[in-house]
């Protein structure tokens, strides 16, 4: 137990981040102590990333980064688009004002790389070289800076080489007046901690049923109970600036499903993605600095993007194509990933059964090869870093160039586990082969119910393919134990000729 105290001690060490609370003044001097607490959002969210480390991957000649790496398997090349955008953007390009809108087939990661950077910004923001301040009293958490008057602003960037973008927010500008007699220097700085739970810098929204769904979840609404208190709508004290946009500034915006939201919410992300402005009926436009990624599956993206009337959005979107895993061995980490949790770890797995399985799944995500003499079973050893007869590793670039919509269909990782799950639980199950489990596979193909007769019929013929190489993978593992016993049986029985030469050595 002594070591399970130790790691809660030690997470409670690196949560118990040092608050730190003064005025404006103050918070100058450490912006000039250190620039980088007053950075935008994107150049937050991109040192996020790198702070956790970075190789360099020669194969491909890009760098490859940590951050990822124990969560997300098999999608680098989509991991280098997304880190492309955030780099630009990091960099102060027009690109940060573009929506990131990540698209692909259901189960293939879209959904754990937004939660990755939304838990890396939660952790980020605790760290000294994460920390992050805002005016006290804002219910946005605004930077503080955007208290430095526009005439004064290009001298703080010469000298403190800090771009200052934004205005006060309605509440912060009344406040300023009323409450510090226009007097900077006496407005409130805090340090804060960006946290999904208790909604600072991470705001979220699902779209649900457009008739019932209210504009005010994504910009904050009237408190009718302050209209009577400060006698106008158009007071900023009677407004909830509590919207998921207000919630998400100098954070992370995710827009889960975002092609299924009313036309009325993604208009809204036209102002706020272009001019970084949130419109308000009640306010002019509200500065908000957030990065917005959004995700959708393949079929609201393809019916989106063959909508003229969506050309405006279009042209403020950068796209992401997030495909399944095509590595087999990618796909096994996948597995042992999912199946971490719970009871299902007390169940023992035999050797190469998550290997087989993810043959297969890989298999369905190939598409025809071209090549004569190229099978789906010899390019989804290609793809795995093997060269097999007739072709190798030089090869697949211009394999993969000729099939451009592989990793977008085919069977998810979500399929391959339910069916693992359902073979693992049966009475007295207390291990699972991997015939087992290409068994429960096949089962769950003949009762698909979005799979049709012929891609049913195609499947099974691939179940057939990945149980044949589970075949001669088990003919090499039992030639392999043949050899490593003869090999202990002739040192068995040299050991026991040695003792009868020395014992008749003895006697002579």
């Amino acid at each position: 137990m002594d070591d399970l105290f130790q790691l809660l001690d030690e997470h409670r060490s690196r949560q118990r981040a040092a608050p730190w609370e003064g005025t404006f003044r103050d918070y100058l001097q450490l912006v000039a102590e250190n620039p980088k607490i007053a950075r935008p959002a994107h150049e937050r969210l991109y040192d996020m990333i790198r702070s956790a480390g970075v190789e360099f991957d020669e194969e491909n000649d890009r760098e490859r980064y940590l951050f990822f790496s124990e969560h997300l398997f098999g999608i680098d090349d989509a991991l280098a688009q997304v880190m492309e955008y955030f780099k630009a953007a990091a960099y102060g390009s027009d690109v940060r004002r573009r929506i990131l809108l990540l698209y692909g087939p259901p189960s293939s990661g879209k959904s754990e790389l937004v939660i990755r950077l939304k838990r890396g910004l939660e952790a980020y923001s605790r760290t000294d070289e994460g920390a992050l301040y805002a005016i006290a009293d804002c219910p946005q958490h605004e930077e503080p800076l955007h208290l430095i008057p526009h005439e004064l602003r290009e001298a703080f960037r010469e000298r403190l080489g800090v771009a200052i973008e934004g205005e006060l927010c309605p509440r912060c500008a009344l406040n300023l007046k009323e409450r510090y007699d226009n007097d900077i220097y006496r407005v409130p700085v805090k340090r804060i901690f960006i946290s999904e739970k208790d909604r600072v810098g991470i705001g979220t929204f699902v779209p649900s049923d457009p008739k019932s769904q209210d504009i005010a979840e994504l910009v904050g609404s009237i408190d009718l109970s302050k209209i009577g208190e400060y006698g106008a709508e158009s007071d900023p004290r009677a407004y909830r600036f509590d919207g998921e946009l207000n919630v998400a500034n100098r954070g992370l915006m995710e827009f889960i499903e975002m092609l299924k939201a009313d036309e009325r919410f993604l208009y809204v992300l036209l102002t706020l993605a272009q001019e970084r402005n949130i419109k308000t009926g009640r306010f002019p436009l509200i500065y908000a600095d957030e990065c917005i990624v959004a995700h959708t599956n393949e079929a609201e993206f393809r019916e989106f993007m063959a909508d003229p009337r969506s050309e405006a959005l279009k042209d403020r979107m950068i796209t992401v194509r997030i495909p399944y895993n095509l590595k087999v061995s990618e796909e096994v980490r996948i597995y042992r990933k999912l199946l971490s949790h719970g009871r299902l770890r007390q169940i023992h797995i035999a050797p190469h059964t998550l290997e087989v399985v993810a043959m297969f799944a890989v298999m369905t995500r190939l598409e025809e090869p071209e090549h004569a003499n190229l099978t789906r079973v010899k390019k989804m050893k290609l793809y795995n870093g093997e060269d097999v007869e007739g072709f190798t590793q030089k090869d697949v670039k211009k394999i993969k160039a000729e099939a451009m919509r592989e990793g977008m269909d085919g069977i998810s990782p979500r399929f391959i586990i339910n069916r693992i799950s359902s073979s693992l639980i049966r009475e007295g199950v207390k291990c699972i082969n991997p015939i087992d489990a290409l068994r429960a596979v096949k089962e769950g193909i003949e009762v698909h119910p979005s799979l049709s007769e012929k891609e049913k019929e195609e499947y099974i013929g691939l179940i057939a393919d990945a149980r044949k190489e589970y075949d001669e993978i088990a003919r090499v593992d039992v030639q392999k134990a043949f050899f490593v016993s003869f090999e202990e049986e002739v040192a068995t029985l040299l050991s026991n000729y040695l003792d009868n030469v020395e014992a008749y050595l003895d006697e002579i």
